[in-house]
C-alpha cells in the first residue's frame, strides 16, 4: 500500500465519520426538539412555574398580613367588650343592691 493510498483511506474515513456525526446529531436534535417537550419549552414552563410561585408566595404573605391585622383588631374589640361587660355587670350589681335596699325599706316600712 502506498502513500496516496493510505491518504485516501484516511481522508475517507474522516469524511465517512463526519458525515455519521453530523446524521447522529441531526437525528438526536430532531428526537429532542420535538419530542414531549423541546428544552425551550421546558425552561419557558419552569420560568412561569417560578413566577407562579413567586406570585403565590406573596399572596401568600398578604393574607397572612391582613389575617394578623384582622385578628388584633378583632382582639382589641374583644377586649374593650369584655371591659364594657364587667363595668356593666358593676353597674348591673350595683343597682340590685340598691333596688334590695329599697325592697328591705319597704319592707320595713310595711311591716311597721
Amino acid at each position: 500500500m502506498g502513500r496516496t493510498d493510505l491518504t485516501l483511506i484516511t481522508g475517507s474515513a474522516l469524511v465517512v465519520a463526519i458525515i455519521i456525526g453530523w446524521s447522529l446529531r441531526w437525528l438526536f436534535d430532531r428526537m429532542n426538539t420535538h419530542g414531549p417537550m423541546a428544552a425551550d419549552e421546558v425552561v419557558a414552563r419552569m420560568r412561569e412555574a417560578e413566577a407562579a410561585q413567586a406570585v403565590a408566595e406573596l399572596r401568600a404573605d398578604e393574607a397572612e398580613t391582613s389575617a394578623r391585622r384582622t385578628e388584633a383588631q378583632l382582639k382589641a374589640e374583644l377586649e374593650a367588650a369584655m371591659t364594657g361587660l364587667a363595668a356593666a355587670r358593676r353597674e348591673s350589681e350595683q343597682w340590685r343592691s340598691e333596688a334590695e335596699a329599697w325592697r328591705t325599706e319597704v319592707d320595713e316600712l310595711r311591716g311597721h
